[in-house]
This record gives structure tokens, C-alpha cells and sequence, in this order.
């Protein structure tokens, strides 16, 4: 059970609160430091080139912080609460196709802004089963909200054909997609969301042809 504190707790002085601040912004400016460097192509920023970013000592890092993973992995939730970001605003009596639009468009935003970091990502998980627990319940939650957007459709079809489908679509909207459309195949964002919408469509196109 949460304790509420009484009228008559003892408030923190100013000094305390002063403190408090400067430490949320001295941990702040670590997390940072490390994600900027992440979005620069460095895999595994060192402690060295993280305190010289964020003006503070290699000391001070570890102050914060018990060693590079537990920062890697607070680093890791500012990416993923990027590529989930909030819910689209979207009518499930929309239309199929202005939905598509609706789920890409949003899905697109987050992915390109992570972008850089992939390669981060796929390094990290590798060597923290935190972090690839923390990315797996990123794309459990992914389908999730996949499902829901397009329930009128999945809805329609029985049993292992609505999983099935509803895969393809996890697949087809996996950040993975949008990597490559936009580095192996080399488009611009333009033309990486109309050729993302016209995968996703032909999900359905497919499975309803069938």
C-alpha cells in the first residue's frame, strides 16, 4: 500500500529541492549524451566519450549510473517509447485503405526518427537479455495495436487465417520494413510510405483473393 504523506511531512527545503534538480539534470544530460552518440552510428558509446559529451566526469557516470548497461537500457526505453508513441487517432469505420494510411503514416514518423539507433538496438539485445525482453514486448505490443486497427477485417476470418494474416501484418509493419525501404532499396520518405501502404493493402488484397 502506498503511503500518502500527511499535512504535516516535512517539506524539502529549497537546498534539498535545488539538489534534486541538479542531479535529474546531470542524469538527464548523461542519457543523452549516450543516445546522441548512439544516433551518430556508435554501437557501444564508452564511458570516456558519454562524460566528455555531457560536460561531467567519468565518475559522475557511474554516480548515476551502476555500470554502461543499466544507462544502455534506460536509453534503450527512450527509444522504444519513440517507435510506440501514442496512439493514432483512427476510426475502425474508416475505410480499409484511408486506415492503412492512418497506421503507416504514424508508424513511418517513429521508425525514420529511431533509424539511426538500429543498429543500437540490434547490438544491445544481443548482449542484454533485458534489453531483448524489453524489444520483444515492444513488438508483442506492436500487434497489438495492429489487431486493433484493423479488427473489422481480422474479425471477418476464422481462426489460424486471422493469425496468419494478422503475422503478415506484424511483419509488413516491423520496423525492419521501413529499414528497408528507406537504406536497402534506398527511398526517399515519400516514396518509402506510398510503396509501405501499398504492402500493408496488399496483405489484405491477398488474403481476401484466396
Amino acid at each position: 500500500m502506498d503511503v500518502e504523506p500527511s499535512a504535516h511531512s516535512p517539506q524539502p527545503s529549497t537546498q534539498q529541492r535545488g539538489r534534486g534538480d541538479r542531479v535529474a539534470r546531470t542524469r538527464e544530460a548523461i542519457v543523452s549524451s549516450t543516445l546522441g552518440l548512439a544516433q551518430g552510428g556508435d554501437v557501444a558509446p564508452i564511458v570516456r566519450d558519454i562524460a566528455e559529451r555531457a560536460g561531467v566526469s567519468a565518475r559522475t557516470v557511474f554516480q548515476h549510473f551502476a555500470d554502461t548497461a543499466q544507462l544502455y537500457l534506460e536509453v534503450l526505453e527512450r527509444v522504444v517509447s519513440t517507435l510506440i508513441g501514442e496512439t493514432p487517432d483512427l476510426n475502425r469505420q474508416w475505410p480499409l485503405d484511408q486506415r492503412i494510411a492512418v497506421v503507416v503514416g504514424h508508424r513511418a514518423e517513429r521508425y525514420e526518427a529511431v533509424r539511426p539507433m538500429w543498429t543500437f538496438m540490434q547490438t544491445l539485445q544481443r548482449r542484454s537479455a533485458e534489453a531483448a525482453a524489453r524489444i520483444v514486448a515492444f513488438y508483442a505490443g506492436n500487434r497489438e495495436q495492429i489487431a486493433d486497427s484493423f479488427s473489422p477485417e481480422l474479425s471477418a476470418l476464422a481462426g489460424e487465417k486471422r493469425e496468419r494474416t494478422l503475422n503478415a501484418l506484424s511483419v509488413a509493419l516491423a520496423p525492419e520494413s521501413w529499414n528497408v525501404l528507406r537504406e536497402r532499396l534506398g527511398l526517399t520518405v515519400d516514396q518509402a510510405r506510398e510503396e509501405w501502404h501499398f504492402i500493408v493493402k496488399a496483405v489484405f488484397s491477398d488474403d481476401h483473393g484466396r
